[in-house]
């Protein structure tokens, strides 16, 4: 088993991952005898331009991509914090791509865990 880390953070989980038949895509995560639902849409609105939204839900979190329909890929601008666990922290890191015609997406992803203590984190 390999251990990847960057700087004060651990990688918990990564991938690259396409959708089916353009479909959103749904990670379940095993976090300390517990699960976190990532769940990513993908729309369209018609003027073009770029946006992400997010919500928190019962099982986690519903991300929703509009307009991310170019194969230069867009995403998080930098780890995006999910929560913590009693002293370590958990973020989520994306970029989505869609290549050519076809209505599906391709997810490039990374979850971090790192200690609060190591990256100044205080509550607000």
């Amino acid at each position: 088993m390999s251990q990847i880390r960057s700087g004060p953070a651990s990688v918990v989980d990564s991938g690259v991952v396409t959708t089916f038949a353009g479909h959103g895509l749904e990670l379940t995560v095993a976090l300390a005898g517990d699960h976190l639902v990532i769940e990513l849409v993908f729309e369209s609105d018609g003027t073009g331009a770029p946006g992400v939204s997010s919500a928190e839900t019962d099982r986690g979190y519903r991300i929703v991509c509009t307009n991310f329909d170019d194969a230069a890929g867009r995403g998080s601008a930098e780890p995006v914090l999910l929560g913590e666990i009693d002293q370590d922290l958990f973020f989520f890191h994306f970029r989505v791509a869609r290549y050519g015609r076809s209505a599906d997406h391709t997810v490039f992803y990374t979850l971090f865990r790192t200690a609060k203590q190591d990256v100044g984190w205080t509550p607000r």
